[in-house]
């Protein structure tokens, strides 16, 4: 039996400006049967918070994997690739994934480091072969969902397909 993964990731040294809000866009629209969280702290006064991961999903039982994996590289592609050229070394732009282990580990992938330019194919199968892999490993879950644990979370916003109308024009 398959079960549901935590995903997140970030758009590692894109600058403050990278359009964050836009690639979860383009991941909710391309991956319906993934919960996409973006990271919003609630102000605490005095306290200044940071998330290592810019978002978090959850991959449900019946997600295409395949549909999710082409959609993380036509981001990369979109959001990351253009801005390597004009980075040095120590600061190259990348597309950041990490899926956590039943036992608290990690797998994790970086598009743009790991795999570049012309290793589609590659990284879309090792992606959906150790995601496979991951969901068929057996989790005895106890206390709420994934979905419920993010969702009640107040740093945490679940991102809703936008129709791409202004909301704030008639």
């Amino acid at each position: 039996m398959t079960s549901e993964l935590i995903v997140g990731g970030a758009l590692a040294n894109c600058g403050q400006d990278s359009p964050t809000d836009e690639f979860l866009q383009l991941l909710v629209r391309e991956t319906p049967d993934l919960a996409i969280f973006r990271f919003h702290p609630r102000r605490r006064p005095g306290v200044d918070i940071r998330a290592a991961l810019d978002w978090q999903g959850i991959l449900s039982t019946g997600a295409n994997l395949l549909a999710f994996a082409s959609a993380l590289w036509a981001a990369y592609e979109r959001y990351v690739k253009p801005k390597l050229d004009r980075s040095d070394e120590t600061t190259k732009p990348f597309l950041f994934i990490s899926l956590r282990r039943p036992d608290g580990t990690f797998v994790q992938f970086a598009l743009g480091k790991e795999y570049k330019d012309k290793d589609k194919e590659i990284f879309v199968e090792q992606f959906t072969r150790q995601v496979t892999e991951l969901r068929t490993i057996s989790v005895t879950r106890k206390g709420p969902s994934l979905l419920s644990e993010l969702t009640q979370n107040e740093d945490w916003v679940r991102v809703q397909v936008r129709d791409g109308k202004d909301p704030n024009l008639p």
